[in-house]
């Protein structure tokens, strides 16, 4: 692939009727073969499957630890809401199973059916890592779909192989959705392209050859959900960014080639316009250049916003119940997100008013501050309505942040906000120019360990998760090189219960249900506590 037109033309070998049809058919104004570069797709897949832990800088596996956990913290702070309780129920229909784990209930599931399932409902919280110039988040399919192909591998697979394999996912996923932006018009969901990072994860751990692993990536461009964005934008629903179908998309590509389907012919990949995004894996890393995560449970267009809003604020030591208005100064692109009071959770975190007033009245916006009782509070409501954006054109993304001009920075880094507080006795505070918080491209500190850390515990104990149990998962995602099977994470989290008796808190259950099936998968626990107690004494 591509057929041999050279031979054809010389009369070697006579044109078949069906490639002619075809060939009239892909030349058109929509796709022509002349496009396509199959041999940069060769390349792709030869670093994929080459790719060791030994060549990944420190500094990147680092910060593959911190995505890990940070996607499963995202997933924890979503387990209250609504969008949780109707994918588990549909899973049990669905996909009855018994090789993978619904996460946090004890249930069991098919592979396909856990990467659905899990990668729909950290989708539900709109808290995952984020890349630049992807527009979109690679961590909330990646980390569900990783953990659903798990139990269909051959063996253990240690945590070195699950790392270099998840490195790999997102340096790819990554480059397609760049890719993909830049050679379609459409504003498309993540699902569209972190599809091919699932399939590059699951291809290298299925050991998938490179003929099938060029199927499955065709199949996952093919397949994956070219949703339009701004429709949930601009009416949000549970469907969020198409990352729990592009999960699903991503294994089912790869489980389907491994079976002989075929899909080859990537253009996100070997399309001669976009295919120079590829040519520098292995020596320029995305997950250090362009990941970034969030701060709060909001769309990335409303974090400078809440940011701002915050700051000034604390810095005048302003109360809720003072305050006389809200004034938000902003980029154009900010104002498309709801500007009304909303009604449930998915039309709260793709709004910019309810946050602001969220983030004045308690000094943050998490999974509860955006869903349940807040958004039936009347203080919280009341200062809602004090609240008023506005558009300043110096600060679009066509115009750009001008202190960054010139620099290595993307176009979300124009995501900037600054906020005026007027009190009640007629007292106008004015804020600084406020970005994304933790956006390293906009100048801003990135989040290590700690701070990642502390986002996970938030999330895990407003999920009621006991702290020993969230302890052992930190633990194990910062030394996950040193563990013998990458499954154990995710069982020590996401153990079915023991019992549950009746008025058992979700948490109690979870905690001893994760030690009592650790203690039955004493082989790899007992071998990762062994290596880190060592350790620690050294």
């Amino acid at each position: 692939w591509p057929p041999n037109t050279a031979q054809e033309e010389s009369g070697e070998r006579a044109p078949s009727e069906s490639w002619k049809t075809m060939s009239e058919m892909l030349d058109s104004k929509d796709f022509s073969l002349k496009w396509l570069d199959p041999s940069v797709e060769e390349k792709v897949i030869d670093w994929a499957l080459s790719l060791k832990y030994e060549d990944i800088p420190e500094g990147v596996v680092a910060e593959t630890k911190r995505a890990i956990l940070d996607t499963i913290g995202t997933a924890l702070g979503a387990q209250k809401l609504a969008i949780t309780e109707i994918v588990n129920n549909f899973v049990k229909t669905a996909f009855p199973g018994d090789s993978c784990q619904v996460w946090f209930t004890g249930e069991m599931t098919s592979a396909l059916g856990a990467a659905l399932a899990n990668g729909l409902i950290t989708d539900g919280l709109d808290m995952h890592d984020t890349g630049h110039y992807t527009k979109g988040h690679a961590g909330a399919a990646l980390i569900p779909c990783a953990f659903a192909c798990l139990p269909l591998a051959d063996g253990p697979v240690s945590g070195k192989e699950f790392l270099t394999a998840m490195v790999a996912a997102y340096e790819i996923g990554y480059r397609a959705g760049n890719a993909m932006h830049e050679s379609v018009s459409d504003y498309h969901s993540s699902g569209a392209w972190n599809a091919l990072g699932c399939a590059v994860f699951c291809a290298r751990i299925l050991k998938l050859s490179k003929e099938q692993f060029s199927h499955a990536l065709g199949i996952a461009e093919y397949y994956g959900p070219r949703s339009e964005i701004m429709r949930v934008v601009n009416i949000p629903t549970m469907l969020k960014d198409g990352s729990g179908q592009g999960a699903f998309v991503g294994l089912q590509s790869v489980l389907l080639a491994k079976e002989g389907f075929t899909g080859k012919g990537c253009p996100v990949v070997t399309k001669t316009s976009i295919s120079h995004m590829y040519a520098d894996l292995g020596k320029v890393w995305r997950l250090l250049k362009f990941h970034v995560y969030k701060k709060y449970a909001v769309c990335y267009w409303a974090q400078p916003s809440i940011a701002g809003t915050i700051s000034v604020m604390k810095k005048n030591n302003i109360k809720p119940e003072d305050v006389k208005s809200i004034v938000c100064h902003t980029f154009k692109e900010a104002t498309g997100l709801q500007q009304g009071i909303p009604t449930n959770t998915e039309e709260a975190q793709y709004c910019i008013l309810y946050p602001i007033a969220a983030a004045a009245y308690k000094g943050k916006v998490g999974p509860m501050e955006v869903d349940g009782a807040a958004l039936k509070d009347p203080k919280l409501l009341e200062l809602a309505n004090k609240v008023k954006i506005v558009v300043d054109e110096n600060l679009t993304s066509e115009a750009g942040d001008p202190e960054l001009k010139g620099k290595d920075t993307a176009a979300m880094t124009a995501n900037i906000a600054w906020v005026e507080v007027t009190t009640k006795d007629g007292t106008t505070y004015k804020g600084d120019k406020a970005r994304v918080p933790w956006d390293h491209l906009a100048g801003e500190p990135a989040p290590g360990n700690k701070e990642i850390s502390e986002k996970f515990f938030w999330l895990g104990s407003e999920a009621g998760c006991d702290k020993a149990t969230l302890v052992t998962v930190e633990k194990m995602c910062y030394e996950l090189e040193d563990v013998n099977d990458a499954l154990s994470l995710e069982t020590l989290l996401m153990a079915k219960p023991a019992s549950k008796a009746k008025g058992s808190s979700w948490s109690a259950w979870m905690g001893v249900g994760a030690l009592v099936l650790a203690a039955v998968n004493v082989a790899c626990i007992a071998s990762y506590f062994s290596s880190s107690s060592t350790k620690d004494k050294n």
